[in-house]
């Protein structure tokens, strides 16, 4: 049914079967199970693996399409004491993904580095000056975080010049296919057999420091020599929650009890991020996801990554309170600079773009500022409920970000649209490009047709997606405690949605 603001409310149907089982083997209230169904926990082993988010629930990460591989280069390395590079992307996954890395080897005793590329000059992803540059520094091995995938030339220079290579990325594999590295940890692939698919960054660097830790054990290493994994969960929640991965499966297990070692970490860049975010006592999922991780994110954004990454591998707390002192100030800058973008992006939109014939947004200007274009698409998204990509131009090159729709894959647009484009990559509701100027309208009208062929009216009309009915009686205290179980919610486990009928507001 259209109703409130034109959206289209639609009232989930469970399966009474379903719900009536979890309700009588789990001992749970009616409405626990009904979400757990609606959100496709089906099975009594899949609602005990949510509701109990034991770690003896997790998946043995050498299930993972050569993690063995993975695992003795690294044990090679640490036996050799090898120097090893972690290189990773500047978003928020992407920072956390290598600052977990670096705490594991530093736990092990490992000459570790981090190498974050300077977004603006270098790029997203690996690029041949940075491999000259690691190796050059003394690495014989360089893990990738968050990404790498699509690094096929990159690895190769690499192999040329002496440098392994474990790439880590949960992003799409590219047209090229893989990388040759000596292992390529990601889920994605075609041939890799893991169970869960969701894993962010950060979930992928947690699973290859465990399996190192499981290698480490089997190879005689005593206990009180190898690294607590628990206490590091504190990035993988922010990471795994800044990055919208699905809080299901492993990542709903693993986010809880990373909240639960952020509220109280002792690591010093995450005390100061804390207290500069005015966030006291337990940390919750929208905390990360409206105050720490948009800060974190606003120094990628504007080409000052390292920032974030100092300050979540610091050991100091003096050092670690001026650096997220300046993250503080970096993201209100982001913030200024985000409205400017946002309003020539709304400006070019009323000139540009008629609603009744575009199926999608593209819109392209010098004004934009690369590292918020992302945001300022998802505004739009939210605005006009369309696909929407924006492409920030300078010196006859072009750097775009999109953000989609549900009825809508955007990594499989931009695929049908790779002859416009330099380089592309990402997921379904948030992908990247490169561009020349000139290609720009070619792209538009392509997206277009791809658009006209994928999205009906109906697609185009937003939906509020209601749980269950229920009546203003039956919310109390214990009502409360319920939805607790659920938590912490998020992407794919969204904040319960009741309908009360026959109310006068």
């Amino acid at each position: 049914m259209l109703s409130l603001l034109n959206k289209k409310w639609c009232l989930a149907e469970p399966s009474a079967e379903t719900v009536s089982l979890l309700e009588r083997e789990l001992h749970l209230p009616t409405v626990v199970a009904v979400l757990l169904v609606n959100r496709g926990v089906t099975s009594l082993e899949s609602a005990r693996d949510f509701l109990e988010a034991d770690f003896s629930r997790l998946h043995d990460p050498f299930l993972m399409t050569d993690m063995r591989q993975a695992v003795e280069r690294v044990i090679l390395a640490l036996d050799q004491k090898e120097a090893i590079t972690v290189f990773c992307d500047y978003d928020v996954d992407g920072v956390t993904s290598a600052a977990f890395l670096t705490h594991f080897f530093r736990d092990l005793n490992c000459p570790v580095e981090a190498y974050l590329p300077e977004r603006q000059s270098e790029g997203y992803g690996l690029n041949s000056d940075a491999i000259r540059k690691i190796r050059e520094r003394g690495a014989s091995l360089m893990i990738t975080a968050d990404c790498g995938i699509t690094g096929v030339k990159e690895v190769a220079l690499a192999n040329e010049i002496g440098l392994d290579v474990i790439v880590t990325d949960h992003h799409q594999v590219g047209e090229e296919g893989l990388p040759p590295a000596i292992a390529v940890l990601n889920p994605h692939r075609a041939d890799c057999d893991y169970p869960y698919k969701f894993l962010s960054g950060v979930g992928l660097a947690f699973k290859l420091a465990i399996a190192v830790r499981n290698g480490l054990h089997s190879a005689g290493w005593p206990k009180d020599r190898l690294p607590n994994l628990k206490r590091h969960l504190d990035l993988f929640a922010l990471g795994t929650i800044a990055d919208v991965a699905p809080l299901t499966g492993e990542n709903h297990i693993l986010t809880l009890h990373g909240l639960e070692m952020l509220s109280v970490t002792a690591k010093p860049g995450l005390v100061a991020l804390k207290e500069t975010s005015g966030i006291v006592g337990g940390v919750s999922a929208r905390s990360v996801g409206f105050s720490l991780g948009p800060r974190l994110n606003a120094a990628g954004r504007l080409g000052k990554a390292d920032n974030g990454l100092h300050l979540l591998t610091s050991t100091d707390l003096k050092e670690a309170k001026v650096l997220a002192g300046e993250l503080e100030q970096i993201n209100k800058e982001r913030k200024e600079i985000q409205e400017e973008t946002v309003a020539e992006a709304e400006s070019l939109f009323r000139r540009q773009i008629d609603l009744e014939k575009d199926r999608v947004i593209v819109l392209a200007s010098e004004i934009f500022h690369p590292g918020v274009i992302g945001i300022a698409a998802s505004r739009l998204v939210d605005k006009y409920q369309r696909p929407t990509v924006l492409i920030a131009l300078e010196a006859g090159q072009g750097k775009g970000s999109g953000r989609s729709i549900p009825k809508f894959n955007l990594f499989k647009a931009f695929t049908d649209c790779s002859g416009h484009l330099i380089q592309f990559g990402g997921h379904a509701y948030a992908a990247g490009l490169s561009i020349k100027e000139g290609q720009v309208d070619a792209f538009r009208n392509t997206m277009n047709e791809v658009g006209h062929r994928h999205l009906t009216e109906e697609d185009l009309i937003p939906e509020v997606r209601v749980d269950t009915l229920l009546s203003l009686e039956e919310i109390d205290r214990s009502f409360y405690s319920r939805m607790a179980l659920l938590e912490p919610f998020g992407a794919e486990n969204p904040v319960p949605c009741f309908l009360s009928r026959g109310m006068k507001i």
